[in-house]
């Protein structure tokens, strides 16, 4: 059964890109029938990819396996490298493999009958007597790879150089050549070459395809696994990242092509030149990779820039605003019930619909990604302050939202549906150290529930509370007495019947009740 991330990149490929639907398979690793039959649901439940990538895993294979999880069970490929050994020998035939190797390895009807198993062997003895020409699309796919052969370089107070690897890259059509010189061969040195190229090419490839370097795919059997930085660098980009078949080198024969014709134009000349550092060597690689662009072809009447310039330039994607962020860190954990994760000893909250389901932890050095089976979920600024912690008001439930410590900017909100004595009254209560006081907060769901529940027009509220700001009686207590005793229809204004506005709390006794003592 195909994962979810291979149905979606099939489902990407298709509706993103002109392939083909036996190289969507070949990129996929799956045959085209697999291919049609997911063209073919794609069409039915008009489904996109985006569609497909937002899913469980459940809800796809419910699509398209209506029977599921009852279904059968597939049928074991026969080793072809291993069959082609073995008839290699002398008086050993392809029944003889089938009978003592093939079936006796398999569990019982897992095997492939005799004439399906020969057919499976014809066609492979077929296929790796055969090379294909690839037929590239305009901007389509970029190929990179690193050459084989590292140059020196002398940096300051160093006795013995350091050696930098070269970063080759090409593209389908034009051929247009890139080099770039790193440290080592890290994933960091990966995308920061990627990056480097996207600028000197001026826009993004549909596709690009590297090898299986491990700084780039974590598994490339049974299914390629990419890694993080690598997968985020992809969907950052808007591109496809296309790893080719180890093992395969015929499937990229263009960047193997470039990485020789660069190793004996270029590095073989670098490996008497004196280099202070890695800028100094990439200035070189640019000036020469414009050198070998204008060149022309051996065969053809025309250079790789003309035919950059003219074919592949114009449909190159553009490239995003912002540069990418490289990913630190990768965190699996399950959300815990307060549906908040620790991270670097800080709290993150997630949403808490979220809560005991799994999450992975993207850190980066500005930011802080969660992501729930590929969708982001949460993002947040990354904080190096221990022990505490960065809630946003969304990630809560109703219930828990109103009882969240708020800034003062989120009562005047609500303050401006009275009008501005309200928002003083407001602001009074936020007269402590901490932007989002416990003591004030409770204090403004009291004004609130006040507001609320004395059935006050917002004219008349905000009258009671021009008379509370006036006399400085802005507790929630005080606001509360001024509505009851409707001292605030009393003229601010008249002096005279400031002296006879009438108080209503039952513990103040008055002049009255000493005057009959």
């Amino acid at each position: 059964m195909l994962s979810k991330e291979t149905r979606c990149l099939i489902a990407k490929l298709l509706q993103t890109t002109k392939l083909s639907l036996r190289a969507v398979a070949r990129f996929a690793d799956c045959s085209h029938v697999t291919v049609i039959k997911v063209k073919k649901i794609l069409e039915q439940k008009k489904l996109t990819w985006h569609c497909m990538d937002e899913m469980e895993e459940a809800e796809i294979n419910a699509l398209f396996y209506p029977n599921w999880p009852y279904r059968n069970v597939q049928k074991i490929k026969p080793n072809m490298q291993e069959v082609i050994e073995f008839i290699s020998k002398p008086k050993q035939t392809k029944r003889n493999y089938y009978f003592q190797k093939y079936v006796p390895n398999c569990p019982k009807g897992q095997a492939y009958k005799l004439t399906q198993f020969y057919k499976l062997v014809r066609e492979y003895q077929g296929l790796i007597k055969l090379s294909m020409k690839l037929n590239h699309n305009a901007g389509e796919i970029a190929y990179v790879d690193y050459a084989g052969t590292q140059a020196p370089y002398y940096p300051e107070n160093v006795i013995d150089p350091l050696l930098a690897s070269i970063f080759v890259s090409t593209l389908g059509v034009s051929s247009y050549i890139f080099m770039y010189a790193t440290p080592r061969q890290t994933t960091r040195d990966w995308i920061e070459a990627h990056v480097a190229m996207i600028e000197f090419y001026g826009g993004v490839p549909e596709i690009i395809i590297p090898d299986n370097p491990k700084a780039l795919v974590t598994s490339s059997n049974p299914e390629k696994v990419l890694n993080k930085n690598y997968e985020a660098f992809g969907k950052w980009y808007n591109t496809n990242i296309l790893p080719g078949r180890p093992g395969k080198p015929k499937d990229k024969a263009i960047a193997e092509n470039a990485v020789g014709f660069v190793t004996n134009r270029i590095i073989s000349n670098m490996l008497d030149m004196q280099f202070d550092g890695i800028d100094s060597m990439n200035k070189y690689l640019i000036e020469q990779c414009h050198m070998l662009n204008k060149e022309l072809f051996q065969k053809l009447s025309i250079s790789r820039e003309a035919l950059f310039i003219g074919v592949d330039q114009p449909v190159l994607r553009a490239s995003p605003d912002k540069p990418f962020e490289l990913i630190e860190q990768v965190y699996e954990m399950n959300v815990p019930t307060d549906y908040c994760v620790l991270v670097k000893e800080h709290y993150y909250s997630v949403p808490y619909s979220y809560a005991n389901k799994p999450v992975a932890i993207h850190v980066k050095s500005k930011n802080i990604e969660i992501f729930h089976q590929g969708k982001l979920i949460a993002t947040h600024k990354r904080s190096n302050a221990i022990g505490e912690m960065t809630r946003l008001l969304e990630h809560m439930p109703p219930n828990h939202q109103f009882f969240e410590d708020k800034d003062i900017e989120h009562y005047w909100e609500w303050a401006e549906g009275y009008g501005e004595y309200t928002k003083k009254v407001i602001a009074a209560q936020f007269d402590c150290a901490h932007k989002k006081s416990r003591l004030a907060n409770d204090r403004c769901r009291k004004i609130i529930k006040i507001a609320e529940s004395s059935n006050l027009s917002n004219e008349t509220f905000e009258k009671a509370c021009e008379f509370a700001t006036h006399y400085n009686q802005m507790s929630p207590t005080r606001l509360r007495d001024v509505i009851a005793s409707k001292a605030y229809d009393v003229d601010l204004s008249d002096v005279n019947s400031l002296v006879q506005i009438p108080f209503s709390n039952k513990h103040l006794r008055g002049a009255d009740y000493y005057n009959s003592h």
